[in-house]
């Protein structure tokens, strides 16, 4: 069986987008994928961070459980997974503007991921991938649960990656 490589790179605030990111990497592994989970680091500043409790505590606890995503990690992978609030993708954006900097990223596979499949979050984030050359798949429709929906996703990924690597014939 072809290896196929899965980055699940996310931002997330208090926790919602984290446990997309998390579905997916779990369906990536479900389908034999081999991930690497990856945490954005925030675009606010420490105070509006401090003014929001909540946010704090996430963040705190965030940062000790993820890394940011390394250079060589874009590199590394089949499938690049971007799950994002549905309220904001600049990290998420910011992000994917950079990846063409890092190596190449034609023939590689992006997914970008929100709760509800909000289209207003969603396509800014489409759009940054496929400036980069990457190949953009939407989320199949489906189940109304968001987890179940980004566990699917991060199976048919990891198909999808492992069919395009095979060698033709």
């Amino acid at each position: 069986m072809l290896a196929v490589n899965v980055l699940v790179v996310f931002y997330s605030r208090y926790g919602r987008t984290e446990r997309l990111a998390l579905a997916a990497g779990l369906g990536a592994i479900q389908a034999e994928g081999n991930i690497r989970l990856r945490r954005l680091p925030d675009d606010a500043s420490p105070a509006a961070i401090d003014a929001d409790a909540a946010w704090r505590t996430a963040l705190d606890r965030m940062n000790r459980d993820y890394v940011t995503p390394r250079p060589a990690d874009p590199v590394w992978a089949d499938v690049i997974i971007l799950a994002t609030p549905p309220e904001s993708c600049r990290e998420v954006e910011s992000y994917v503007s950079t990846l063409p900097t890092l190596g190449p990223m034609l023939d590689k596979l992006a997914a970008p991921l929100t709760s509800a499949d909000e289209s207003t979050a969603l396509g800014p984030v489409f759009m940054a991938a496929g400036r980069c050359g990457l190949a953009a798949v939407p989320l199949a429709p489906g189940t109304d649960d968001d987890l179940t929906r980004a566990r699917l996703h991060g199976q048919r990924l990891v198909r999808m990656a492992r069919a395009l690597k095979a060698p033709a014939g």
